[in-house]
């Protein structure tokens, strides 16, 4: 599949919400942002494999329709066979990247939750990371800050970088200030009750234009 950029907002699914909830914003920000733009991650540590596979292919259907990609976290055969655009290593994963890259055409991305994380990621041939947690968030320990952002975009190389933890439409803006592509988000979307109207403040906070308004 031919590849794009990676998207500049990205959608962290989370099993706390339900299906429908997750498939319902991926259908709506999908048709509201411009293809491409916004991609969305699929992450479930906690249900049976069968469930998560349902969704992924359920998934793959919603975000082909609309130009989006998609992701799967951990699971580098499903992202195969749904034809993802990208797998997403966790923490514990050190060296699938490496591996990926011999026999996946997509994204790699991994998690950077230290200087050291950006390094090895970029030595391992990684596409992007997540940094967090930028902002603090429930259950993520102590947030980094900017400055989190700032050290990866220094030490990244061309890595895409993530801001990923407590980011929202009033924040997204200074991530980009600090260095980062773009940002992850689950509550932001997930948890709006306008998930559109969210989506669209997020992706115009991450516009180069938005710089000439802080």
């Amino acid at each position: 599949m031919p590849l794009r950029r990676l998207p500049r907002l990205l959608l962290v699914t989370d099993p706390a919400y339900v299906d429908a909830r997750i498939e319902e914003v991926v259908d709506t920000v999908g048709d509201a942002l411009p293809p491409g733009e916004f991609g969305v991650q699929l992450r479930d540590k906690q249900r049976a494999k069968e469930a998560v596979v349902a969704l992924a292919r359920r998934l793959r259907k919603a975000t082909a329709a609309r130009g989006v990609p998609l992701m799967i976290n951990g699971d580098l055969a499903l992202a195969r066979e749904v034809g993802a655009e990208g797998v997403h290593f966790g923490e514990n994963a050190r060296g699938w990247a490496s591996l990926a890259r011999r026999v996946f055409s997509g994204w790699v991305t991994v998690p950077a939750h230290s200087d050291a994380d950006v390094v090895r990621a970029r030595e391992e041939g990684a596409d992007a990371v997540l940094v967090s947690p930028i902002f603090a968030t429930p259950g993520k320990g102590t947030a980094r800050g900017l400055s989190a952002l700032e050290g990866a975009r220094t030490r990244g190389g061309s890595l895409a970088i993530y801001a990923l933890g407590g980011v929202d439409a009033t924040r997204a803006r200074q991530c980009v200030f600090a260095g980062a592509t773009g940002v992850a988000v689950l509550r932001a979307l997930l948890g709006a009750k306008d998930p559109v109207k969210e989506a669209r403040a997020i992706f115009a906070a991450l516009q180069p234009s938005a710089r000439n308004l802080a």
